[in-house]
């Protein structure tokens, strides 16, 4: 096995890299390149809501804020970016019971 279990995913190149969800997360945080003001939610239960779900990266496991669909199972985000961005991943977080997302499409 490689050092700190890397064998699966890095064979011969563990330690030329570090899988630490919590620098990347504030490293690549796409957060402050959201334009909040013209973000828009869709089907939200309570008016606003769904701009407060968009969180730094030290603040996303805070569960005092979150969203809830109105009337059927689908939240539709219109999320503008106040300029060019790189999307290669996306973290969703739900709750432990049936409230969080089962698939996304983007």
């Amino acid at each position: 096995m490689a050092p700190h279990g890397h064998g699966k995913c890095c064979g011969d190149q563990a330690a030329a890299h570090s899988h630490d969800e919590g620098e990347q997360g504030i490293q690549y945080s796409l957060y402050a390149k959201i334009n909040k003001e013209d973000l828009e939610c869709l089907n939200e239960t309570t008016e606003g809501s769904g701009k407060l779900v968009f969180k730094p990266w030290e603040d996303r496991l805070n569960f005092d804020t979150y969203v809830e669909s109105d009337v059927d199972e689908e939240l539709l985000f219109n999320i503008p970016f106040t300029g060019n961005v790189k999307l290669k991943g996306i973290k969703v977080i739900g709750g432990d019971e049936d409230s969080h997302p089962a698939r996304m499409r983007m």
